[in-house]
């Protein structure tokens, strides 16, 4: 039980209070320095993510050979008749091709003739309705129906439906089953057509209408065609209208025979440039952020405050101090600063490319000036654009080359000589990715910044260290205030006797 200076008209809690400031001040610098090492391991997982996004996402695509390696086609003459699309593996060159004939697709349909059918009809009526209205005849001893479908080679389809359900939903189930067909109906005239989603020499047929259902539309089939084309003089033919010759991806549009399509495959400078373009910008960024970390300024005044400091300020007043407790934790660290040190490292140094040492600067692309702190630079674009328009493949190399190296340790380092620069790169972000997750436990792969720490790195263990440091000081200063308190309500209660005493002392007299 605690007497707060009943008898001695002292304030005993502000007294108290006063004490444990500075018995707490010990604990103050215990969650100044778990505070300090949580911000500085934040500041960490922004960077990792950063660095993780480069290697894992940005330097893959920029990989890819349609990236890097772009090709174009442009077509003259007849522009209609034909669409082409050039991949990566193009051959650069030109081709002619001429349209004979398009594939087609085999179909069931109903005739031209108005019997053909069954009339106009409300298709979302029942089976059973049409049946009964005359529009349609059919046997069904359960009330299922069911006909078969065979689109080419492939399998006989199965299809059932119900008396019970509409027509609409009979179009439905053909085109959801597995015959790889579309059906439509025609709802004003009652006509039917079942069209086979694949082109190409096949043919398409009912091989089971036991019901007599399908026989209603009065269906007769067509058999799909192969298209016939003119590739450079040679006749061939392709069973779809959309096919990949010497790496174009070509369509055909419509019948040209007599006229001629010229395809013309080239680099795709202006995307290549780009792709180069878009590279520097996120190397620079991500080498920009690690470098603003590593040169921010430290104010060794501004530590973490504590929560009797914050209830003293304004929510602004908060947030200015605690901006500048956070600046320049990570100053000159020596995981960021040897990342940086190696990915300079990797753009400026030679590539060998069959035997030839190739670099960035030979494109026109320069580290520009001092203080940017190796930020890459395109210093001519007409130079870059000339050694791709020169030698695509060299530039592609310079970028994207795997190195033939077996020794892992020689194959990783951020100078191997037939290395090109993604690769380097990817190297560098690997080691530096492992070794901050050793010392902070930020994810290896993640790019979330929810994703959580792994508690046994080197900062985990620190932490856990401190937490028990902080549980323990907290649990004596508990035992150290409940101590106060007992010698002061010690103190009452001897004044309180002494008082007693007085007052029955003058009352004999």
């Amino acid at each position: 039980m605690r007497i707060s200076g009943l008898v001695s008209g002292l304030d005993i809690d502000a007294m108290v209070s006063k004490l444990m400031e500075a018995e707490r001040a010990p604990l103050n610098r215990l969650n100044q320095k778990k505070t300090t090492l949580e911000w500085k391991r934040e500041q960490y997982r922004d960077l990792n993510i950063k660095m993780v996004d480069m290697r894992s996402n940005k330097l893959f695509n920029y990989g890819l050979s349609t990236s890097i390696n772009a090709k174009k086609a442009t077509i003259t003459g007849n522009t209609s008749a034909v669409s082409a699309k050039a991949t990566s593996v193009a051959n650069v060159g030109n081709m002619t091709i001429e349209v004979e004939k398009l594939a087609t697709a085999a179909i069931l349909k109903s005739g031209n003739a108005s019997t053909d059918g069954i009339g106009a009809v409300d298709a979302s009526k029942t089976l059973a309705d049409l049946k009964a209205e005359g529009k349609l005849n059919y046997t069904t001893g359960d009330g299922t129906i069911s006909f078969k479908l065979q689109n080419g080679s492939a399998a006989e389809t199965t299809i059932t439906v119900n008396e019970t359900d509409s027509l609409a939903s009979v179009v439905t189930a053909i085109n959801k089953s597995g015959a790889n067909v579309g059906a439509f109906l025609d709802s004003a005239s009652g006509k039917l057509s079942i069209t086979s989603k694949t082109t190409g020499l096949a043919s398409l047929a009912v091989t089971g209408d036991s019901a007599g259902f399908l026989a209603n539309f009065n269906l007769a089939g067509e058999d799909g065609a192969d298209a016939s084309v003119i590739i450079n003089g040679i006749k061939t033919t392709r069973s779809s209208n959309t096919f990949q010759e010497s790496g174009i991806d070509i369509t055909l549009n419509a019948e040209s025979l007599g006229t001629v399509s010229r395809i013309a495959v080239g680099t795709d400078t202006d995307h290549i440039v780009n792709t180069i373009k878009s590279f520097i910008t996120d190397y620079n960024d991500l080498l920009d952020s690690v470098n603003k970390k590593l040169n921010e300024e430290t104010y060794r005044n501004y530590n973490p405050l504590t929560s009797e400091q914050k209830e003293a300020m304004k929510e602004k007043e908060i947030e200015l101090w605690e901006e500048r407790a956070k600046s320049g934790l990570l100053r000159r660290d020596s995981t960021l600063t040897t990342m940086v040190d190696n990915i300079r490292l990797a753009t400026i140094s030679d590539v060998k490319i069959n035997g030839e040492s190739v670099n960035l600067t030979s494109l026109g692309i320069g580290t520009g000036k001092w203080y940017e702190k190796g930020k890459l630079v395109i210093e001519s674009e007409e130079k870059l654009r000339a050694a791709i328009e020169a030698d695509p493949d060299k530039v592609m190399a310079l970028f994207t080359q795997k190195s033939a190296e077996t020794d892992a340790k020689q194959k990783n380092l951020p100078t191997t000589p037939d290395s090109g620069l993604f690769q380097r790169l990817s190297n560098v972000l690997n080691s530096s990715i492992e070794d901050l997750a050793k010392k902070t436990g930020t994810s290896r792969y993640s790019i979330e910044k929810t994703e959580s720490f792994n508690a046994s790195s080197l900062m985990g263990e620190e932490l856990r260290l401190l937490n028990m440091k902080i549980s323990d000081m907290n649990s004596r200063l508990v035992l150290k205030e409940n101590r106060y308190y007992k010698q002061f309500t010690a103190m009452e209660k001897a004044m309180n006797r002494y008082s007693a005493q007085s007052s029955s002392l003058f009352g004999n007299m």
